[in-house]
């Protein structure tokens, strides 16, 4: 399995590649204002799922592209918002042209004939999905961070997580469940919540997970989001390059792509685009 976190400024793009059936899962489809784009990068390319973790533009600037120029065959959400309660989410701060595709598209789907999502095939590549509820009641959230779509990547022994823009209060609703907590035990990599920012840091999710390593998606030094590096790296054992350095925490921002190669047994090898040379285990 190939895993690329792309530098995308202050959002978010990755993309897994499943093993022997080149099936692509893409989270989130964020851009690099001038120069980088998913769209064009994966055009004419089959997108098996795209998961949306954020109902933010910086998650979805570039989805009307994607699902213009890439065959993309389901998309998964947060599916407690429907379009009349994303218009109200985004009342006071307007949406951007990705959400309002998005609002666009989930508004066509309800006139669609009901069921549930299709099930996606990825092979050897596992996915599970938790989110908060919207709502006004104990335990549900009307704020788009709250609302994010967490998403556990599984490959042999080696699982990421991709919890979107979720909040501390968030990450303490989802750790009621104990197949929420379960999962977590897994975890080999974890992307910092919110990009880094102070508010996505929760110190219980460590009493359940023991990450190798962090990785935040950034664009240098604005709204906090490059703050929080010392107290994840005081959290993670970390993992060691070529030249003896000990890794704990990769930035998009300093690393630019990030791209990790899980072997069959489940051993990661990172590289970045600052040191492609830099080929080591995890």
């Amino acid at each position: 399995m190939k895993i690329e976190i792309f530098d995308v400024e202050h959002g978010q793009c990755a993309m897994i590649h499943c093993p022997t059936s080149g099936k692509k899962l893409m989270i989130d489809a964020g851009h690099k204002t001038g120069s980088w784009w998913p769209s064009v990068h994966f055009s004419g390319q089959q997108i098996e799922v795209l998961i949306i973790s954020n109902y933010d533009e910086d998650h979805t600037s570039d989805v009307a592209s994607v699902l213009q120029y890439c065959s993309v065959n389901a998309i998964r959400r947060n599916m407690s918002v429907n379009s009349a309660r994303l218009r109200q989410m985004k009342a006071q701060g307007g949406m951007g042209l990705g959400i309002q595709h998005v609002h666009d598209w989930i508004q066509w789907t309800e006139t669609q004939p009901g069921g549930a999502p299709a099930q996606v095939d990825l092979g050897h590549v596992t996915t599970r999905s938790y989110y908060n509820n919207y709502g006004e009641g104990v335990g549900q959230f009307t704020d788009a961070n709250n609302l994010s779509v967490v998403t556990f990547v599984t490959y042999s022994n080696f699982t990421i997580l991709f919890p979107g823009d979720l909040e501390a209060v968030g990450w303490r609703q989802l750790l009621l469940n104990p197949a929420f907590q379960a999962d977590l035990r897994r975890i080999t990599v974890l992307v910092a919540s919110h990009h880094g920012r102070e508010s996505g840091c929760c110190t219980e999710i460590f009493n359940y997970c023991a990450p190798k390593a962090v990785i935040i998606s950034d664009a240098g030094l604005q709204h906090a989001s490059q703050e929080t590096r010392g107290w994840y790296a005081n959290r993670v054992p970390g993992y060691q390059e070529t030249d003896g350095t000990i890794r704990k925490v990769l930035t998009t921002c300093y690393d630019g792509t990030i791209t990790i190669n899980v072997s069959t047994n489940g051993m990661g090898f990172v590289t970045t685009e600052r040191q492609r040379n830099a080929l080591t285990p995890t």
